[in-house]
């Protein structure tokens, strides 16, 4: 039996589908293709990871698209990640947030495969725009940025932080509306649906290139820690480069916890210095000396607006406006000092597979594919970054990030590394 990939229907050889053209896929080569999961028709294969697969599924009454995402046979017998791979689902229920993926259903399949059902958006992540251009035309990129802090805001206001905020869960609509995605790893209160062992303090959970330093560090983290990744977004989209380029695991966390980032003038010379204060703000060591709300980090990137050329505000959804940036090659970056006064100053002045300890970084993936082809605060004086003894815990955080690696290994997911 073959099935169409655009409506589901079934035909008995291969070729094209006589209703709406779609090619044909041999379910024999995949169970669940032509299968009715709820209200909706599996007819095609999005994306394959090692927690699961993310599948196009379409209603044969009404013909309304979504996504559905699988969690593997594996995986599902283990309870701890049956119990991550629903809290995706109760957190984005929770927000209910127009910059944020919505789930419309979540259930089990007769062979008890959990499953959520969510919205199918036409669009690319951020981390495609970015692989392809390097550094983003900067209105562009801010309000991207500023959409996910609104996400990030609804969020955070129903006390769920993300935890694992980066440019592959950044998707760009072809509209170039924002929408988040995989809230997998979200820490939730007790009585919004629990927190397991996994997601409590003394666990390393994320992606490190974007982890704040209290994550890297195995400690407490709240809004904050979403805020700090998304300045390392803002920093990446506008520079073409990370903050903290590093060999290791080790050399990278040490460097989220003890080092400045380069003053991202010097690697875009276009940056106003009022964007460049934003984004040093936002990369403080402490999360005391960050902006303390998502609402906040707004409303210090909107100020920058004015400062910007027209022309870099064309949606990065349409071609015609998402154009590489002249970026500089710079051998030997200086380190910026927390603030740099200026006349411009948006804000008043102030503050991987398992890897091992000293192999090669790994660049980030997601573990589960995503289903789709998103007021300015006095601060505190600056803040010394180096802290006495973080290497220790640093140590500490990777040895505990291999031990959680290795137990789940036989499911074949790094689920700390990526969400969901």
């Amino acid at each position: 039996m073959f099935v169409c990939s655009e409506c589901g229907r079934s035909f008995p050889a291969a070729g094209f589908c006589t209703e709406d053209g779609g090619t044909l896929a041999d379910a024999a080569a995949d169970p669940l293709l032509g299968q009715m999961v709820g209200s909706y028709r599996i007819t095609r294969l999005l994306g394959k990871g090692g927690m699961g697969s993310v599948y196009k599924g379409v209603h044969p009454g009404i013909g309304s698209r979504v996504a559905i995402k699988f969690l593997s046979q594996e995986c599902s017998q283990h309870p701890a990640l049956v119990e991550r791979f629903f809290a995706e689902a109760k957190a984005v229920n929770l927000i209910r947030h127009d910059n944020i993926v919505s789930v419309s259903d979540l259930a089990e399949t007769a062979d008890r495969r959990p499953y959520i059902v969510m919205e199918l958006l036409d669009g690319l992540p951020l981390s495609a725009y970015m692989k392809r251009f390097g550094g983003l035309p900067l209105g562009s990129l801010c309000r991207v940025v500023m959409e996910v802090l609104d996400g990030l805001g609804a969020a955070h206001q129903q006390q769920i932080v993300h935890r694992d905020l980066k440019p592959d869960n950044v998707f760009v609509l072809e509209s170039g509306r924002v929408k988040i995605l995989d809230f997998g790893i979200a820490k939730l209160r007790p009585d919004q649906g629990g927190v397991s062992d996994a997601t409590r303090t003394g666990s390393l959970l994320g992606t490190p290139q974007y982890m704040s330093p209290e994550q890297a560090m195995g400690q407490h983290v709240d809004q904050r820690a979403d805020l700090y990744a998304a300045g390392v977004i803002l920093f990446e989209g506008a520079t073409g480069q990370r903050p903290f380029p590093a060999q290791t695991l080790y050399e990278l966390l040490k460097a989220h916890v003890e080092q400045m980032p380069p003053a991202p003038s010097l690697l875009r010379p276009d940056i106003p210095p009022a964007l460049e204060t934003v984004l040093l703000h936002a990369l403080q060591k402490d999360p005391a000396y960050r902006y303390q709300s998502a609402y906040d980090f707004k409303a210090a990137i909107e100020q920058c607006l004015p400062y910007l050329p027209p022309e870099s505000f064309a949606p990065l959804g349409d071609a015609s406006g998402a154009r590489p940036a002249a970026l500089p090659s710079v051998a030997h970056p200086s380190y910026a000092t927390p603030y740099s006064p200026n006349p411009y100053s948006a804000t008043p002045a102030g503050p991987f597979g398992p890897a091992h300890v000293g192999a090669p970084l790994a660049t980030p993936q997601p573990t589960m594919p995503s289903p789709y082809m998103p007021g300015v605060m006095a601060a505190p004086a600056p803040h010394p970054a180096t802290r006495s003894y973080s290497w220790v815990w640093i140590v500490l955080g990777v040895i505990a990030l291999l031990i959680v690696m290795w137990t789940f290994s036989w499911c074949g997911a790094c689920v700390m590394m990526a969400g969901g």
